[in-house]
C-alpha cells in the first residue's frame, strides 16, 4: 500500500518559477518511488486551480490573499494559512507531512503529533524572515528560537547549503540531509561555448531590485567600457541583464542603464525552459549579492545553473559560495560593495579565453557530478526511507 505524503508549501507551487522547482522535484521523485503526494499550496493571489494534478502530484491551493515579502504585516494571513492546513490535516489520512520552511512549521508538527504520524521539516532558505526591518529584530530573534525547540522535534531535517548543515548540527540535530536547490540533468550543456571572436558577453539573470548587487555591477561594467576605450583594445563588451524589474525600482534601474547606450540589453522577464539558450550567450556569469542578513548566508540557485551550463562566473563570498568556486577553480571571487574588485575579476575572465574555457570546463564537471538533482536524490529517497 503507497504511503501517503502531504506536503506544506506556503506559495502557489508553480514548478517552473523560481525556487519552487525544488518543490516540485522532491514530489516528483516521490510520486516515481511509489509514495501517494499531496501538494497544499497558498495562493496568495487566488489564481491558480484549487484542485489539479500535474505529473503525479495532487495539489490543493488555499486561495487566501496576501501579499509577497511584506514581512510582519502578513502575520494575520500566515495564521490564516496554517489554520487552513490544520483543518485539512486533521480531516484526511496521511502518513508523513513533510513542511516546506517556517510557514508551515507549527501547524504542520502539531498535526503530526496528534496524529501520530512521521514529520518532516525542509528548510531551502537559510534565513527565511531576515528580510525584515531592524524594528522587528525582536520578533525574529522569538522565530529563530521557536524554529531551534520545534526542528528536533521533526523526525528528519533537509536543508539546502553546509551553512545550513553546521547550523542544525550544533543545535544536536543529526537526522538531517542536505538536498541542494539543484537545476535538472536535462539542463546539463553536452560542452563548453565555442569561443567567439570579437565580442564577450557578462551576464546577469535574477530578479532586478535595489541592493543586491546591480548598481555596483553596473559600475564597474563602466569601468570597464573606459579601460577598453584608454588603450584601444579591439574586443567588445556587452551586458545582458535578464530577470523582472520591480516596478519601485524601475526607474532608477533606467538612469543606471541610460549611459551604457549600446552595450547593454535588456531582457525582462524568461521562463526557466529559456536559461539554456541565455546562458549559451553569456561568456561570463555574474552573481553578486551584498552580505546583508537577508544574503549573508544564501547559495544562489543561480550558481548551480552557471555550472551545468559551463558558464565561468563573478562571485562573491556568501554562503558556501567561495568555497563551491575555489574547489573547482571554476570562477573568480571578488569584493561585491568595490566596483574596482568587481571590474577586475571581469577583466581578468575577459581578456582571457583560455581561461574561460578552462574554468567553463571545470564548472561543467562539477555540476554533472554533484549538482543536478538527479544527483542528489537518491540523498533525499534516503531521508525518507530512515523513517
Amino acid at each position: 500500500m503507497k504511503q501517503k505524503v502531504l506536503m506544506l508549501f506556503s506559495m502557489s507551487f508553480q514548478p517552473h518559477q523560481g525556487r519552487y522547482l525544488r518543490v516540485y522535484n522532491q514530489a516528483k521523485t516521490l510520486v516515481d518511488a511509489g509514495y501517494d503526494v499531496t501538494l497544499l499550496a497558498w495562493d496568495r493571489e487566488c489564481r491558480f486551480p484549487k484542485e489539479e494534478v500535474m505529473d503525479g502530484i495532487r495539489i490543493k491551493r488555499f486561495w487566501i490573499k496576501a501579499g509577497v515579502g511584506q514581512g510582519p504585516k502578513n502575520i494575520v494571513n500566515v495564521g490564516k494559512f496554517n489554520w487552513a492546513v490544520l483543518w485539512y490535516l486533521l480531516r484526511h489520512e496521511f502518513d508523513i507531512v513533510h513542511c516546506f520552511n517556517l510557514d508551515a512549521i507549527v501547524m504542520g508538527l502539531l498535526a503530526a503529533k496528534l496524529r501520530r504520524r512521521k514529520a518532516i521539516l525542509d528548510l531551502c532558505e537559510p534565513e527565511y524572515y531576515s528580510f525584515w526591518e531592524a524594528r522587528f529584530s525582536w520578533l525574529l530573534r522569538g522565530i529563530n528560537r521557536l524554529e531551534r525547540i520545534l526542528a528536533k522535534r521533526y523526525d528528519h531535517v533537509f536543508v539546502h547549503n553546509a551553512y545550513q548543515v553546521e547550523k542544525f548540527r550544533s543545535y544536536g540535530i543529526s537526522h538531517l540531509t542536505q538536498v541542494g536547490s539543484y537545476p535538472n540533468r536535462s539542463m546539463l550543456a553536452k560542452a563548453v561555448k565555442n569561443e567567439e571572436t570579437g565580442g564577450v558577453v557578462i551576464g546577469r539573470l535574477g530578479t532586478i531590485y535595489e541592493n543586491n548587487g546591480i548598481e555596483e555591477l553596473i559600475t564597474a561594467f563602466r569601468q570597464l567600457l573606459s579601460k577598453q576605450e584608454r588603450h584601444g583594445q579591439r574586443v567588445t563588451y556587452k551586458l545582458l541583464l535578464g530577470g523582472r524589474i520591480y516596478d519601485s525600482y524601475r526607474q532608477t534601474f533606467e538612469s543606471l542603464v541610460q549611459p551604457l547606450d549600446g552595450h547593454v540589453e535588456i531582457i525582462g522577464a524568461f521562463e526557466a525552459a529559456d536559461l539554456p539558450r541565455l546562458y549559451r550567450r553569456i561568456d561570463i556569469s555574474i552573481i553578486l549579492y551584498r552580505r546583508t542578513r537577508w544574503f549573508r548566508n544564501v547559495t544562489p540557485t543561480k550558481l548551480f545553473d552557471s555550472l551545468v551550463n559551463g558558464v565561468p562566473v563573478v562571485v562573491n563570498a556568501i554562503g558556501d559560495v567561495a568555497q563551491i568556486v575555489e574547489k573547482a577553480q571554476c570562477g573568480v571571487i571578488v569584493d561585491e560593495i568595490n566596483p574596482d574588485s568587481i571590474c577586475a575579476g571581469i577583466e581578468l575572465l575577459a581578456s582571457n579565453p583560455q581561461l574561460r574555457n578552462h574554468m567553463g570546463k571545470n564548472a561543467l564537471k562539477l555540476a554533472r557530478k554533484h549538482y543536478t538533482w538527479e544527483a542528489c536524490q537518491e540523498r533525499f529517497l534516503a531521508g525518507y526511507r530512515s523513517l
